[in-house]
């Protein structure tokens, strides 16, 4: 399976990413009583959970009904995405029940940083180069190829409480029209185990990708499939 060759790579990203929602934050790791530990790691989840739902009452005021009522959908979503991970079989086999809050601690605090970074409505290059992201472990980028001068994309994804993950790459040449579908190999079809089928939508800020066929490229429960929005670059 094409997967397969290039999951070495993911593995890395996926590890990085996990660890960082387990790694036991100071002061807390540093007190001896599990209960006492316990309660300092809840206390650092309600002042991230806090945090996001202000970030989010803020960020709702200046959208439209629609918006309003996708990004509503999109964090129901995504509580869902938070307690499948942090709740699963990676966390679950700690009674304390720690671990569980340090993921979802770190878990939130990465969708205020996500809110801030990507539900943003300024003006991005005509050509959209940059990075998405869709918010659930999906990451799509747009950039120039410095030797073909030809614009290219790369979507990897690590989902799920297993890590489950997925890479594909092409050619970024849409269509006229609104909608364009990507194939792995020209004159391929849905029938073909080898082959991948993405349609891209591209509107203001964000790609909208779904996935007609292409599970040799990812993992039995990943999915290249989402609502990717741009990431905005901070400012220093």
């Amino acid at each position: 399976m094409r997967f397969l060759l290039s999951s070495a790579s993911l593995l890395l990203l996926a590890f990085s990413l996990l660890s960082k929602t387990s790694e036991p934050a100071d002061p807390c790791s540093k007190i001896k009583n599990k209960n006492d530990q316990k309660k300092c790691y809840m206390n650092e989840y309600q002042v991230a959970d806090k945090q996001l739902n202000l970030t989010y009452k803020k960020i709702r005021e200046g959208l439209s009904d629609p918006e309003k009522e996708d990004l509503k959908k999109l964090q129901v979503l995504w509580i869902g995405y938070r307690d499948g991970i942090c709740e699963g079989p990676m966390y679950s086999s700690d009674e304390s029940g720690i671990e569980t809050i340090i993921c979802k601690t770190g878990t939130t605090i990465e969708r205020t940083k996500y809110l801030h970074h990507v539900w943003k409505f300024s003006t991005v290059s005509k050509e959209g180069l940059g990075s998405y992201t869709d918010g659930f472990g999906g990451s799509l980028k747009l950039f120039r190829d410095t030797s073909s001068n030809e614009i290219q994309f790369s979507l990897e994804v690590v989902r799920g409480p297993t890590a489950h993950l997925g890479e594909v790459s092409g050619n970024w040449t849409p269509a006229k029209e609104a909608k364009w579908i990507w194939a792995s190999t020209p004159g391929c079809n849905s029938e073909d185990p080898d082959c991948c089928l993405l349609e891209f939508q591209y509107f203001q800020n964000r790609i909208e990708v779904e996935e007609i066929s292409c599970s040799a490229y990812h993992g039995a429960r990943a999915y290249f499939g989402g609502s990717y929005r741009y990431e905005f670059k901070q400012k220093k």
